[in-house]
């Protein structure tokens, strides 16, 4: 049901503050925010604006842009439970899988110089490829290039070089030493080649040039998204905003981009350095910037404060909305240690206290560390072990990717999803709900009654199918104890979840991955996990537990951590170990370079602080002595 402008009311939360209110009404807007203060709700509220308001009228869609896979599926599951009738209307995907889709879909349109005849293929190229190229190319370069071609650093070569130089539909001469290295890469790369190779650097080049060179593509993209969200905007490289520019203009689109610029950490993969102050300068100064915090408390918003001044000193601060529990304890401690193992007992014994208080599961508390955590794992493992719990190493390595992005992934969620529900007999509406869900968009495009019909017969026959299989291959001590046992049984095991979810269907592919190699490496990860899986168990019911490992505290990165929330978090290993680099770091000009972190890291051997992240306090101990 249509409501009007004026009296449609946000959804799921009580009310927003003034400047989400003009920003949810502005035709264009640039919203910054600091952690917490909910990004994404807003674009989930301004989505829901314009279509419950039929301001975004059908078949009129809205294109919301995110840098990774689990933010684009984060916003569009908010969507389908607030707009499950008008939730298909926001596409909503990464900016790599956008630009990909653009190829796939009219790489016909590239100019006759561009054109792909016999497809393309996704390939990577490393600082050591791109120098060797440099050099090799700079022998060869007309004499007059060469001491330009010498200068160029391999690092930036990619991002800020190739990324930045717009495809010519007739190429020509270069002029330039950077115009002879640009011409030579894509010749070796791409033009003189049967099969091309690409980055999605290339690709995003590719795809700009075939929007430019076809204005009937540029006004049925226009008219199909007449709205785009981009989300944590702070990150956008340069080629992804002259993309931007150049296919949604500031005559014809309406775009809100979102994010905080005081959290840019992807300058080395080419990101602006005022992404904010380009998009307002190029369509209109009308920046908003959100006030609240949802997350902590105000203790904590205080603390980040501190910090957010040093990168930027103007930022102003924020209001955390969190209903505090007076119990005494600071949210923010800081604690001192001789030993890596002393650190790791007292955090141990403080979460298995605080459980014990609490109730919480250990799910909520997050140990984290700025890098090499698989050297803080053995100590960590052995002190939570004595306290009776686990901890699960989210930077572990599964193949080419990493466990916690596995856990996260769509397809991964899937596959233990069909093994769950063949398990376990009965009582996961949940899990049937969203294997349906997931399954549906899969599959080839039939009417919605079809694919519901056809796809719950076909889900309900292939469940029998693996349960008789799990019958007829059970988890005991033979398992165990024969030697490759346990890898023949996950790899039998992935064969039949792989063939069911027809994930050689082109259209699969494109739901679950953005390069074909994608699927190959997530499989690979899957079936490492499960045979890891089949080796804590003795049931097939227990397998998509041990999978998940739920219950265990998950140890991660700094940069594995961004995006989530926890109730209590520790930070580890604050040493020189860690921050080895960080004196090069310190108090560098707030507009540019690296900042210091706030963090001494010549003191001590390390220091560890619990920080309640989420909606209410830590538990009520007092603090540990130090070690």
């Amino acid at each position: 049901m249509r409501v009007s402008p004026e009296k449609w009311e946000p959804g799921g939360i009580k009310d927003l503050e003034d400047a989400a209110w003009k920003a949810l009404r502005a035709p264009t807007s640039a919203v910054t925010a600091g952690p917490g203060a909910g990004k994404t709700e807003f674009l989930a509220q301004r989505a829901s604006y314009l279509l419950e308001t039929g301001i975004c009228r059908a078949p009129q869609q809205i294109l919301a842009i995110s840098f990774k896979r689990d933010a684009a599926r984060n916003l569009h599951r908010r969507l389908s439970d607030r707009l499950p009738d008008q939730a298909d209307r926001v596409a909503s995907m990464t900016f790599d899988a956008f630009t990909k889709s653009i190829i796939d879909r009219f790489g016909s349109l590239l100019p006759a110089p561009w054109a792909i005849t016999e497809g393309y293929r996704i390939a990577f190229s490393n600082q050591t490829e791109v120098r060797g190229f440099l050099d090799d190319i700079a022998g060869h370069a007309p004499q007059e290039f060469r001491d330009e071609i010498h200068q160029i650093r391999p690092a930036n070569f990619l991002s800020d070089i190739v990324g930045a130089a717009s495809l010519l539909a007739d190429p020509t001469e270069p002029i330039s030493g950077t115009e002879y290295a640009i011409a030579e890469w894509w010749k070796r790369k791409y033009r003189n080649d049967v099969t091309p190779l690409v980055d999605f650097v290339m690709l995003n080049r590719l795809a700009e040039l075939l929007i430019r060179s076809s204005p009937q593509l540029q006004r049925a993209l226009r008219l199909t998204y007449p709205y785009v969200f981009i989300d944590e905007f702070q990150d956008t490289t340069y080629a992804q905003y002259t993309f931007l520019t150049s296919v949604f203009p500031p005559s014809s689109t309406y775009i809100t981009v979102v994010g905080d610029d005081k959290q840019r950490i992807m300058g080395w993969a080419g990101a602006l350095t005022n992404a904010f102050d380009q998009f307002t300068n190029d369509y209109g100064d009308n920046h908003f910037e959100l006030q609240r915090n949802f997350r902590s408390r105000q203790e904590l918003v205080d603390l980040q404060h501190r910090f957010a001044v040093r990168l930027k000193p103007a930022a102003r601060p924020q209001a955390s909305q969190v209903v505090s529990e007076e119990d005494g304890v600071a949210p923010v401690q800081a604690w001192s240690f001789a030993t890596s193992s002393r650190e790791a007992e007292t955090v141990a014994a403080w979460i298995a206290a605080d459980i014990e208080q609490s109730g919480r599961d250990p799910s909520q508390y997050a140990l984290i560390a700025r890098q090499k955590v698989t050297d803080l794992e053995p100590s960590l493992a052995e002190a939570l072990g004595g306290e009776g719990l686990s901890v699960r190493n989210d930077d572990a390595s599964l193949g080419k990717l990493k466990l916690g992005d596995v856990l996260k992934d769509e397809l991964v969620e899937l596959l233990i999803g069909l093994v769950q529900l063949a398990a376990i007999r009965g009582g996961q509406p949940e899990v049937w709900r969203a294997v349906t869900t997931t399954l549906a968009r899969a599959r080839p495009s039939e009417s919605a009654r079809e694919v519901g019909s056809h796809l719950d017969d076909e889900l309900a026959e292939f469940l029998s199918r693996l349960r008789s299989w799990f019958v007829e291959t059970p988890i005991d001590h033979t398992l165990a104890t024969t030697p490759g046992a346990e890898q023949a049984v996950a790899e039998a095991l992935t064969d039949q979840l792989y063939v069911f979810v027809q994930l050689e269907n082109a259209a699969s592919k494109r739901i679950f991955a953005d390069r074909a190699e994608d699927i190959t490496e997530k499989m690979e990860a899957f079936m490492l996990r499960l045979e890891w899986a089949l080796g804590q168990v003795d049931t097939w019911g227990s397998v998509a537990h041990a999978f998940l490992d739920e219950d265990a505290i998950p140890l991660m990165t700094i940069h594995r951590s961004k995006g989530l929330e926890y109730h209590t978090v520790f930070f580890i290993g604050l040493d020189g170990d860690q921050w080895w680099a960080h004196s090069r770091d310190m108090r560098l000009p707030p507009d540019g370079g690296h900042r210091d972190s706030g963090i001494d890291g010549s003191a001590g051997r390390m220091s560890s602080c619990p920080a309640n992240a989420g909606l209410s306090r830590p538990s009520t101990r007092s603090r540990p002595p130090a070690g």
